[in-house]
């Protein structure tokens, strides 16, 4: 049955990005990289160079990562950001939509079939559905998660909190409504990050 899940890696002072970012500096200043060592503090390759988790509870979570996304959903700032992934996000071959009010015109082609929705988060999360083949829909970047966390439309949410203080930047859980009730499902540790999941509880 298809999930919709927050899957999010942050620091532990609550940021996904450090401040300033953008193109230069994608994931932000302040060493906004370092919050996704646990993907890189191993030596083999997961289907993608951007995945080298070390064995253990990273490795295990990106082996889930990569089973149990059917789509993904980000905001049009991650797609400029990324460049649209040059048309091929990291997880190949997954549908992506982009939540923004003005397409581009022109943007890379590739397997990842870019759709922009213009819309709304509930219309992004029914096309997503449509395409995902009974697998989770996974929300990326901190706008998407909290539109579908305030309309009340998130089943879950799986964060990987990096031991990493990153004192500003974009915010995951800001700006939402009072009284989210969350159940914790699982926690593991591995190197570089704690992963945990929670229920949301409406």
């Amino acid at each position: 049955m298809t999930k919709v899940v927050v899957d999010m890696t942050m620091s532990l002072d609550g940021y996904v990005a450090g401040p300033n970012d953008g193109k230069q500096y994608p994931l932000g200043q302040h060493g906004g990289m370092r919050i996704f060592d646990w993907y890189q503090s191993g030596t083999e390759e997961v289907t993608s160079p951007l995945f080298r988790p070390a064995p253990g509870a990273n490795r295990e979570q990106v082996d889930l990562m990569l089973e149990e996304s059917g789509a993904f959903i980000f905001g049009r700032r991650t797609y400029d950001i990324t460049n649209g992934w040059d048309g091929r996000h990291p997880i190949h071959g997954c549908p992506v939509f982009v939540l923004t009010h003005n397409p581009p015109k022109e943007f890379p082609k590739g397997p990842s079939n870019l759709t922009f929705v213009t819309d709304g988060i509930a219309s992004a999360i029914d096309q997503a559905r449509a395409v995902a083949n009974g697998k989770d829909i996974k929300l990326g970047g901190a706008s998407p998660g909290k539109q579908a966390l305030a309309a009340g439309l998130c089943d879950e949410i799986l964060v990987h909190i990096a031991p990493y203080l990153l004192g500003g930047g974009v915010r995951l859980f800001d700006d939402l409504p009072d009284g989210i009730k969350l159940e914790k499902l699982r926690v593991t540790d591995g190197p570089f990050a704690t992963h945990i999941r929670y229920a949301v509880r409406r």
